[in-house]
């Protein structure tokens, strides 16, 4: 069941096991993600013996009953009749969540399973994301992007550029130095139905949380801070991509590391149990990313003259912010995997001049959509060399 290795099961991670076993039981997945499920997913009756495939708003009877002389189509679909299955209902009007076979909606759950669970963005091209395509099989594949989506990957590594360097950098590369420019080489989109419908079940319990969270009373909920100036979702999001949800601090953001990795991570998700293994553990054993290529470079590892970052959708939802210079990692951990919090941004550009870092403890939080090869360009010794 922990599918990531962190050492806690959530509820994406069981909705995901039950997809696999093919439990045919619903877990709430249609409430909770709601449109998410797609407009035409259609809702089965879950009571024995019903023969409801598809739920239908029910409907007021008609007064005349068996002696209705109207005829026209629209009082037809607008009444029931003694002919009628949903005569017998008992109602006084309309009911949204009331089927016309007598059972309440929340009895009635998506027949849809695997890939036609959640709904796809509207640019990918695998079998099962179209909506009314028949698929319901998963599917994982790398699609290379087309020249005009690389140029934008190339402006948001230009966007995102900065020549300040980091004790990282010696760390994982031996040089202060600094590359003056990354040139993007080629690039893949990940079209993964099992971690995006991961990521999605979580999207929704977040927002779920942070409207519950609205809506409360409770004064011992630390402040749910948004960060909305992140420089990567707001190149990104300039340049046509999908817009993403900022109350629940949902961002993109870079992930270096190595090509093999990256293909690994893009197949199978980020491996909670490898955490820290090659970028440190400052902040404690997470997923550290950055909204700044370069502190993403500080990472990536060179396979045949190239590097490799990752391009990721990341739910930060409730947010630890820290300013410490040594902050205590055990502590961030567990305020995350025990306590309210749900990612840690650890601020020391506004510390030391340097770079915000993003960490998550859990890989259903992250979504890797694109796997972008690159070059680094001439090295140089920046003003921010010690």
């Amino acid at each position: 069941l922990d599918d990531d290795g962190n050492g806690y099961v959530n509820f994406s991670e069981f909705a995901e096991f039950t997809t696999k076993r093919k439990v045919k039981l619903p877990l709430g997945l249609d409430s909770l993600l709601g449109s998410a499920c797609g407009k035409d997913s259609t809702l089965r009756c879950g009571v024995m013996d019903c023969w409801c495939k598809s739920f239908v708003e029910n409907r007021p009877r008609c007064k005349y009953g068996a002696e209705c002389y109207q005829k026209k189509q629209e009082h037809r679909e607008a009444y029931c009749h003694p002919d009628d299955p949903d005569w017998k209902v008992k109602s006084t009007g309309r009911d949204t969540n009331m089927c016309r076979c007598g059972h309440k909606r929340k009895l009635h759950s998506s027949s849809s399973r695997c890939s036609g669970a959640v709904s796809y963005p509207a640019y990918w091209t695998s079998p099962g994301t179209l909506p009314r395509s028949g698929e319901d099989a998963d599917f994982n594949q790398l699609v290379p992007v087309d020249t005009e989506t690389l140029l934008r990957l190339q402006r948001l590594i230009d966007l995102t550029y900065s020549d300040v360097t980091t004790r990282d950098r010696l760390r994982h590369g031996g040089s202060w130095m600094v590359p003056r420019n990354f040139e993007a080489v080629c690039a893949s989109r990940n079209e993964n139905s099992k971690l995006w419908r991961k990521y999605s079940v979580k999207k929704a319990e977040l927002q779920l949380e942070k409207r519950l969270a609205d809506a409360s009373t409770d004064s011992s909920l630390p402040e749910y801070k948004v960060i909305d100036d992140v420089e990567t979702t707001k190149a990104w999001e300039a340049s046509a991509a999908d817009e993403l949800d900022a109350s629940i601090n949902e961002w993109y953001l870079w992930h270096g590391t190595s090509g093999s990795a990256a293909q690994n991570i893009c197949q199978n998700d980020f491996k909670m149990r490898l955490a820290g293994s090659t970028t440190g553990t400052l902040y404690g054993r997470g997923s550290y990313l950055a909204e700044s290529i370069t502190k993403a470079d500080e990472y990536a590892k060179e396979e045949d003259g190239c590097f490799t970052v990752l391009l990721c959708r990341v739910l930060g939802g409730r947010v630890q912010y820290t300013l410490e210079r040594t902050p205590d990692a055990d502590g961030l951990m567990n305020d995350c995997v025990e306590g309210p919090y749900d990612c840690v941004v650890g601020d020391r550009k506004k510390v030391s001049g340097t770079y915000r870092e993003f960490i998550l403890f859990d890989s259903e939080n992250i979504y890797p959509e694109y796997a972008v090869t690159y070059k680094r360009g001439e090295l140089f010794k920046s003003p921010s060399h010690p």
